[in-house]
């Protein structure tokens, strides 16, 4: 580098010098041929770009000296002295090139010479690793030359043989001799195989070296071929494996020596590798559960293990794997006739000895007969504990040192003593007061006699009576002792328990215990609210079975419930279905509980009955609910996908009438699928009414003007021989509905008027104002208090049977013959009427008629009579639409029938096509979007991301459901225009063109 810097340095002054020389002699003098030495010397550099940059700057100063000197010689020509400054300039410039092609070629030979010295230094390094990893791996190579026959082995392959380092055999005859005689043919013939498939081999062998001692070794070879395709060689590699197999060998003796051991134990021993897969199991499991072949595959021992416990037992063998703590767990295992036993399982993970891996050792053993016996223990502790604290009698035990060792709840309550104050006291110290009384002399009279002993006493510090039960024994006395002081109250007791319970709102009933089977229990007691309730008195039931409140809707099962549990002297809690006296019905839950005498002996039943009526009907309600919610999801799906295949079959049929207008005999068919896509889309129509999932327009409304337009309508579907009269209220309020929906509800309801009134009759429609109070609207949950408009639907027809009447909004629920009705004309209007806010209710007497009223919520918004717009033309004037839609089928009809209207057209099958098509240049004068799209981008949000890219986009929505997406409560989003599938040319039409027209910028 410092060579470098000086020459650069040297080469500044001579080209200053140069410069000056030339400045100061005559311009014909050829001093600029001196720069081209200074180029030659910038080959000590040694960088190109440095003599290429002296070598220009050189040519530059030819120049500038010439421009520097002083005129020419007097008689001198000129053209010879600007010759002279070319010829230096060509000087100059062919010795930098020279220079730089030298520069090149040097630094090419020195960087192949160093990349040479790193080649063998690289060489050398991995030669070295080579020969360490080859003897710590007891690893060689060797070969033989078929051509020469000579035999090479590297110095690893010779100490494996016991030869010192650089021998050879003579032969590879000399070769085979060093390997057992019994081996020798064997690996003659894989040599042999080799040379002729030329295919390598691997084989494991013994050598047996001089001093007796027996090597195993791994040999490889493989075949040398030359280029004719003979084989020339044979070479490979060879590693001593003399320590693999001894540890080998030592560990199947050992694993031998294992196996019988856990093989003559009584329980199931197991071993797995480190992470977890089984590898040996006892013939004791495999006869537990006869496992086929005596052998588990991976995870096979969990088909084994209940399914109940199969989770824990996984997550503590896994924890125990991850942690390498010791596992145990008890689980159930199935036996071979399939039943489940417990077994506790345990393992300890240990280092082999032999190896050195980590592996599992563990046992299987059989607990079932233990833990039944524990069980059955801690139960007869537990219902011995649960006795003692349940019965009514206080109790205590005192050892032979009168210390407490046991009290029971009601002993606490009647002693007023905590337990735990009192376990391990002395009696008499604890109740200094009892000395010397009666107490004290009877409980020593029966510790000394062996005698149970009864008595009463009075004990002053608590104030009360107790009627005392000693019983002695070796470990001491048992007392049980109840508080007397309430029979002395006894009577007055009951006197007060019997007006308390009469006047009770709760139905009581006590019967005897007995007779269970019939004619039942008699009952010998009913309080006031029974009276009430069933409209028996006490003299008619008295000695009667409770039974006879007992009707056909009662259910049996619930009924064999209470027998089985009166049968076992249980006390029991159902729900019934009973009948008054009247024969009418009523929902009781009932509590029956056994009475016992003071003998313990079950002598009565009493029976507390609560009226459920009302939270039955409540529950019945909710379900309803629930199940027309569930059916209204349903349905909503359902719609989706068939007004999609509606819209195509639809519009494709409208364009097959007008096409075969010359052909009728063609014409016919087409019109036929037109009506049937027609059907079906006023089926799909009514299942969202029914399911409240259609879009409505809802606006103020002047019932009475809607009534009285259809009635030219009502007059043609109901005929002649049906009278129709009009009862308008006077001072109606305005409603909030959808126009269209409100007239399809009317149209249905005088459908099926004129069906009831087969034979001619009276068809009323009644007008009114309503006010729902509070108390009637908890009577129907789905309703608000407040003003309705009422619109009544009355007819003279048959009426509805009784069994029907709650049927009447079921979906397909209907009475017409076959293929006469849909059962969905009442469900639309129901649920018409529901998504609008309103109510319906339905009152019908068989043989005189039937009255359906409609409610719609008022509003205060007033009535505005629809202007009717004139449209000049719903033809395009060549708008580009960007037309979204999913369903493949539905986008081609649309985009075939918007092309026919005049507009040009741009398709995306999902939102996000959409958006990259709005990123574009490409005009857009309208974005039509289907509602429900896939792809996690609806119609809506499309719209919203849209109008961010462009300001003031106008949209047009389509959709045979929509979720939600634009139709809240119900009701359309304000400002949102939606075409509801199927559509027609015309509605298509009419919706583009109003969507176009709208004013710029109107936000959905």
């Amino acid at each position: 580098m410092i060579i470098k810097n000086t020459s650069a340095v040297v080469t500044a002054v001579l080209m200053a010098a140069i410069l000056w020389l030339d400045a100061i002699t005559h311009l014909g003098l050829t001093v600029g041929v001196l720069y081209a030495p200074v180029v030659l010397f910038t080959i000590q550099v040694r960088r190109v770009g440095f003599t290429l940059a002296v070598t220009l700057v050189a040519a530059l100063l030819v120049l500038l000296g010439a421009w520097l000197s002083p005129p020419v010689i007097a008689g001198y020509p000129q053209e010879f002295a600007w010759l002279n400054r070319i010829m230096s300039i060509a000087a100059i410039l062919v010795t930098g090139w020279l220079v730089a092609v030298r520069v090149r070629a040097t630094q090419a030979l020195t960087d192949s010479h160093r990349a040479l010295v790193d080649a063998r230094q690289t060489l050398s390094d991995q030669r070295h690793l080579l020969e360490v990893a080859a003897s710590a791996g007891g690893l060689g190579g060797w070969s033989v030359d078929l051509q020469t026959g000579v035999v090479s082995w590297s110095d690893e392959v010779a100490r494996i043989h016991g030869k010192a380092a650089g021998y050879n055999p003579a032969s590879l005859d000399e070769a085979f001799s060093y390997y057992a005689e019994s081996e020798q043919a064997y690996l003659r013939s894989t040599v042999q195989r080799t040379l002729s498939t030329k295919e390598p081999f691997n084989v494991e062998s013994r050598i047996l070296l001089p001093d007796g001692q027996t090597v195993w070794v791994h040999a490889s070879g493989r075949a040398v071929v030359n280029a004719d395709g003979d084989v020339v060689k044979i070479e490979g590699a060879l590693q001593d494996i003399t320590a693999r197999k001894i540890a080998e060998q030592a560990s199947r003796v050992s694993l031998q020596r294992f196996q019988q051991l856990a093989e003559s134990m009584p329980i199931t021993v197991w071993t797995a590798a480190e992470n977890g897969d089984i590898e040996y199991v006892t013939p004791l499991f495999f006869e537990y559960a006869n496992v086929a072949h005596r052998r588990l595959e991976k995870d096979q021992w969990q088909r084994y293990v209940h399914p109940n416990d199969m989770s824990f037992v996984l997550e503590v063998w896994q924890r125990a794997l991850q942690t390498g703590e010791p596992y145990e767990v008890e689980m159930r295992l199935r036996r071979a006739d399939g039943e489940y036993r417990w077994h506790l399982a345990r393992a300890v993970r240990v280092r082999d000895q032999v190896d050195g891996t980590l592996k599992w050792f563990g046992s299987l053993t059989e607990v079932h007969e233990q833990r039944r016996v524990a069980q059955e223990a801690r139960d007869l502790a537990t219902r011995l504990f649960n006795t003692l604290e349940s019965i009514t009698d206080a109790f205590f035990t005192l050892d032979t040192e009168w210390n407490f060792t046991y009290l029971n709840g009601q002993a606490e309550k009647l002693l007023k003593r905590d337990r735990d104050e009192l376990i391990g006291r002395n009696v008499w110290v604890e109740f200094a007061p009892a000395r010397g009384t009666t107490f004290e002399v009877e409980y020593r009279r029966a510790m000394k006699t062996g005698q149970p002993v009864v008595f009463e006493q009075f004990y002053p510090p608590l104030e009360t009576w107790f009627q005392v039960h000693a019983y002695p024994s070796k470990e001491g006395l048992a007392v049980y002792f109840q508080d007397m002081t309430r029979s002395h109250n006894a009577l007055a007791h009951l006197r007060l328990l019997e007006t308390a319970v009469s006047r009770l709102n709760d139905v009581v009933i006590i019967t005897e215990a007995e007779p269970i089977n019939d004619p039942g229990p008699r009952i010998v007691y009913v309080n006031d609210a029974f009276v009430r309730r069933t409209g028996y008195s006490r003299e008619e039931v008295i000695g009667k079975s409770p039974r006879i409140l007992q009707g056909s809707g009662t259910s049996r099962a619930e009924l064999d419930r209470i027998r089985q549990a009166i049968q076992n002297w249980r006390p029991v809690r159902a729900e019934l279905l009973n009948y008054t006296k009247a024969g009418d019905e009523y929902w009781i839950e009932i509590d029956i509980v056994p009475m016992a005498d003071d003998t313990g002996w079950y002598t009565h039943w009493v029976a507390v009955e609560r009226d459920i009526s009302e939270r039955k009907l409540l529950e019945d309600r909710v379900r309803h609910l629930q199940r027309m919610d569930a059916i209204g999801q349903l349905t909503g799906g359902v719609a989706h996908d068939f007004n999609n295949l509606l819209t195509v079959m639809v519009g494709n049929a409208e364009l097959l009438v007008e096409s075969l207008e010359d052909r009728p005999e063609l014409s016919t068919s087409a019109k036929m699928i037109a009506q049937a896509g027609s059907k079906g889309a006023e089926l799909t129509k009514r299942l969202l009414a029914f399911a409240r999932r259609q879009p409505l327009e809802p606006r103020a409304l002047n019932v009475s003007r809607v009534v009285t337009d259809m009635q030219s309508l009502l007059i043609r579907t109901l005929g002649e021989h049906i009278e129709l009269e009009f009862v308008m209220g006077a001072g109606l309020w305005s409603a909030m509905a959808d126009p269209s929906q409100l007239e399809d509800a009317l149209l249905n309801l005088a459908i099926n008027a004129r069906d009831a009134m087969m034979s001619g009759g009276r068809l009323t429609i009644e007008t009114g104002n309503v006010w729902f109070s509070s108390d009637y609207a908890r009577e129907h949950p789905d309703l608000s208090p407040g003003q309705y408009v009422m619109i009544a639907v009355s007819d003279t027809g048959c009426g509805i049977p009784p069994e029907n009447m709650k049927r009447l909004f079921e979906p397909f629920f209907t009475t017409k013959p076959r293929g006469q009705g849909t059962g969905l004309g009442l469900p639309m209007v129901f649920g018409f009427l529901k998504q609008s806010g309103g109510h319906m209710t339905v009152y019908s007497e068989p043989g005189q008629g039937t009255t359906v009223k409609m409610y719609l919520p008022r509003t205060t918004e007033q009535w505005v009579e629809p202007a009717t717009a004139e449209v000049e033309s719903t033809r395009g004037g060549g708008q580009t639409i960007l037309l979204v839609e999913d369903d493949h089928l539905v986008r081609e009809y649309a985009r075939s029938q918007l092309l026919g209207l005049g507009y040009n057209v741009v398709c995306a099958e999902d939102g996000k096509r959409a958006l990259d098509i709005l990123r574009s240049d490409t005009r857009c004068d309208l974005l039509f979007t289907d509602v429900v799209m896939p792809g996690g981008l609806s119609g809506r949000q499309l719209a919203d991301q849209a109008r961010l890219l462009r300001p003031g986009l106008k949209v047009l929505y389509t959709s045979g459901y929509t979720e939600n997406a634009i139709v809240h409560h119900g009701r359309l989003d304000p400002g949102v225009l939606l075409l509801n599938k199927p559509y027609r040319r015309v509605e298509l039409a009419e919706k583009v063109w109003q969507a176009l027209s709208e004013p710029t910028g109107q936000e959905p």
